[in-house]
């Protein structure tokens, strides 16, 4: 696989992007209650998806297949751990699922998407 450069050299998120962004970000706030700190960190996992996809030159986030978010998925794990991959997917299953129930998509791509494995951590003695 090709190295990615750093995410501070992708482009901005397009404009309709950040809109659904917000939109979701919105509704998580209405609905579940979730912190500042949860929203942002949401806001940018999705941000950083937009980009990447603007990067790669794929399909806008509502418009991205199962194909786009795996990949983004493999880059981004080759640059961090299993439980920070885990989280990203769990906001992306949140947001696909969302867009789902308010017709933005016609399917989630990340149903058939497993967690990563995390290494077996060594008994504390």
């Amino acid at each position: 696989m090709p190295e990615v450069p750093a995410h501070a050299d992708w482009p901005s998120a397009p404009v309709a992007c950040a809109a659904v962004i917000d939109r979701f970000c919105d509704a998580l706030w209405l609905e579940d209650g979730l912190s500042p700190n949860t929203l942002a960190a949401y806001r940018r996992d999705l941000t950083l998806l937009a980009r990447w996809l603007a990067f790669t030159r794929r399909p806008a986030l509502t418009q991205a297949g199962l194909q786009d978010v795996q990949a983004y998925i493999a880059a981004r794990y080759a640059q961090s751990k299993a439980t920070s991959s885990n989280r990203r997917l769990v906001v992306l299953r949140r947001f696909f699922r969302w867009a789902l129930r308010e017709r933005l998509r016609a399917d989630d791509p990340t149903l058939q998407l497993d967690p990563a494995r995390q290494p077996a951590r060594l008994p504390y003695t």
